[in-house]
């Protein structure tokens, strides 16, 4: 046994330094939490076209005088934003909404700090090697192009229309929800045991990977549906306005058009098919509810969809009240997390080069032993 005792110490030592990897990652995922928030509220607000040119280092100073807010604002003035919609808007009132955007792109800034400093001091101390080098670099390119998808979405309200791309604005908002879920995996990966994203092939595992795709329909449209604006209209439930399908939801006469780019058949789509997501669920849990290798994943799962249905609900009836806007698609996040958990504890288990390999490299050692 005294051959163990190196081992053990090494792979108690490898736990500690890697501590404040994990503790790095959770803040990261906590800064894009925040950030889905901040958003949020930038588009709720009708803050998010304020801004209309995109300098990456020097804009992250605002304007410091009178002069440098009128010039601001003059170019607001010329984009379909101000022109077509905003044109009783005042100084003060652009202050207003200025503030929201600088704050949701500096946040941005921020996070890029937060994410490369502390990578390249790992890196220097040798804690980032094989994939989790790897991994920080994906997580790194992600967050970059994040950035760039947003700027690729406001440009989109700057020339002939008034508001963003719906389409632009998911793309947005799902390379986010991504990049969270890949440094949320990271951690899980540390954490347990490291796992690929392809099932171990238990029927968990197949149908949770199923309840993704569901849920990932769901927070596209529920993007489409907040670039739309369309949960401001028919904000009755369970139906809409007294009708399970009204006749404006298939105005268009065309698939297409109808559920992908016109408010009235995207809240159809997003509303209905909530009942999809929260029954296979349900149906979920309650077949996974002797399942010990979750370990209380399929509860956790459960009460996210809840809460997030119950959210869904209750920011319809109030016609997108601004706390419970952002409450709801911060739900989004939550749901997305619990199954991500779901997904990791099912996943088909890789060749251990973790923290977690201790128990494994024991047992053999004493197996030998033993023989």
């Amino acid at each position: 046994m005294d051959n163990l005792v190196p081992v053990l110490s090494r792979l108690m030592s490898n736990a500690s330094a890697l501590r404040p990897v994990v503790n790095w990652l959770i803040l990261g995922c906590i800064m894009i939490a925040c950030m889905v928030a901040i958003g949020g509220i930038t588009r709720l607000t009708g803050s998010g076209l304020s801004i209309t040119e995109w300098k990456p280092i020097i804009g992250a100073v605002p304007p410091l005088n009178e002069a440098q807010w009128q010039e601001a604002f003059d170019k607001y003035k010329q984009i379909p934003e101000y022109t077509l919609v905003n044109q009783h808007m005042t100084l003060g009132d652009f202050k207003g909404i200025y503030f929201w955007e600088f704050l949701h792109r500096n946040w941005g800034r921020l996070m890029g700090l937060v994410f490369i400093v502390p990578f390249l001091w790992f890196w220097r101390k040798g804690l980032l090697k094989g994939w989790l080098m790897k991994r920080g670099i994906t997580i790194l390119i992600g967050g970059g192009l994040v950035g760039a998808l947003g700027w690729f979405m406001v440009a989109s309200g700057l020339e002939d229309d008034p508001d963003v791309s719906h389409y632009r604005l998911a793309i947005h908002l799902c390379a986010a929800f991504t990049v969270f879920c890949i440094v949320l995996w990271t951690v899980f990966d540390i954490n347990r045991e490291r796992r690929a994203f392809r099932g171990d092939g238990t029927s968990a595992a197949k149908w949770s990977r199923w309840i993704l795709v569901l849920v990932l329909l769901q927070i596209v449209y529920g993007a489409f549906t907040a670039g739309l604006d369309a949960g401001r209209i028919y904000n009755t439930w369970p139906l809409m306005n007294g009708e399970f399908m009204p006749e404006n939801v298939t105005a268009f006469n065309s698939l297409w058009k109808d559920f992908t780019d016109h408010k009235d058949g995207v809240q159809f789509i997003h509303r209905n098919f909530a009942w999809v997501v929260f029954a296979a669920i349900t149906w979920f849990g309650y077949s996974n509810r002797r399942n010990m290798a979750l370990k209380g994943g399929d509860r956790l799962l459960f009460f996210a969809v809840m809460l997030q249905f119950t959210l869904g609900v209750l920011t319809l009836v109030t016609q997108v009240w601004l706390p419970l806007g952002i409450l709801h698609q911060l739900g989004a996040l939550l749901l997305l997390a619990t199954l991500l958990n779901v997904l990791h504890r099912t996943g088909r288990i890789l060749p251990a080069q973790g923290v977690r390999e201790a128990g494994d490299v024991l047992a053999d050692a004493v197996g030998h032993r033993g023989q």
